[in-house]
């Protein structure tokens, strides 16, 4: 190799890298759970966060604790319903104006209610559905923007056969599918908006109690009670380190799991276009 081309490699190796320290990053559902662990991961490194979520008073709670460990000009919160356009606009809005041009993405928000499966529906795809749609409004170049990262969680249920919980997993599936499709270098030709997916296995949150309470079946529901306490779960830490991993790496359309005792790792799709 010349060295020539040892300069134009070294180029696009930094051009193709998502730098986090002095980004701005708007997540949802950040109020506790993976959300409030990507918050602190991103802050730690660096970026200005604004944490969405539903919950206004959890909201609050975090931006208070998080504004004290990394200095109230670095941290925000907003409330957003990820089912409504009106509110995920308000929350870009309040984002840009009070923290800078947002850059960076996480569509976090989710449920795992087999016994509402319109909401399940619309606030795991909805939400991330709604969030690279607008993502790709404010920050495509092709709209005047300058470029940027989206990255929607999905889950290894997205990459597997869930018969427990068959709703969550249709919705984790279609993720991948939107993460991959919208993250193919066609669109990112003319965007500049890079769109990945981070697929975690089990980690102990709210969603895995919950999901119990509102379970597809009785059967499902006594399946999932007894094969809880058999799971090996990761910390949200853990996954936390996964995102930063995938953000830093910047693969567009690259689909990363995270699984305990195991590196994470990028998964493929199984038929190539």
């Amino acid at each position: 190799m010349s060295s020539q081309q040892k300069i134009d490699v070294e180029y696009q190796r930094r051009v193709d890298t998502m730098p986090i320290i002095g980004s701005v990053a708007l997540i949802t559902g950040a109020a506790r759970g993976l959300g409030r662990s990507f918050a602190q991961a991103l802050l730690a490194r660096g970026a200005k966060v604004c944490v969405t979520d539903i919950n206004e008073e959890q909201g609050k709670v975090a931006e208070t604790e998080l504004q004290a460990e990394h200095g109230a000009n670095n941290v925000m919160f907003v409330k957003c319903d990820v089912t409504k356009d009106e509110d995920f606009r308000n929350a870009w809005s309040k984002a840009t104006d009070t923290l800078g041009t947002v850059g960076l993405l996480i569509n976090n928000a989710g449920i795992g209610n087999e016994k509402n499966w319109q909401l399940t529906v619309d606030v795991n795809l909805g939400g991330c559905m709604r969030g690279t749609l607008l993502a790709l409004e404010k920050m495509g170049a092709d709209k005047g923007g300058a470029g940027g990262t989206v990255v929607n969680v999905s889950s290894i249920a997205g990459l597997k056969v869930v018969p427990f919980g068959p709703t969550y997993a249709t919705t984790k599936h279609a993720i991948v599918g939107l993460s991959r499709s919208l993250g193919h270098d066609f669109h990112y030709a003319y965007t500049k908006v890079k769109v990945q997916c981070l697929c975690p296995s089990f980690v102990q949150t709210d969603l895995i109690v919950d999901s119990k309470k509102t379970a597809f079946s009785p059967q499902c529901a006594a399946v999932l009670e007894k094969i809880g306490g058999t799971l090996k779960y990761m910390t949200a830490e853990t996954v936390a380190n996964g995102l930063v991993q995938l953000i830093e790496e910047s693969r567009n359309g690259g689909c990363m799991v995270v699984e305990a005792d195991k590196d994470p790792y990028y998964v493929d799709p199984p038929v190539q276009s």
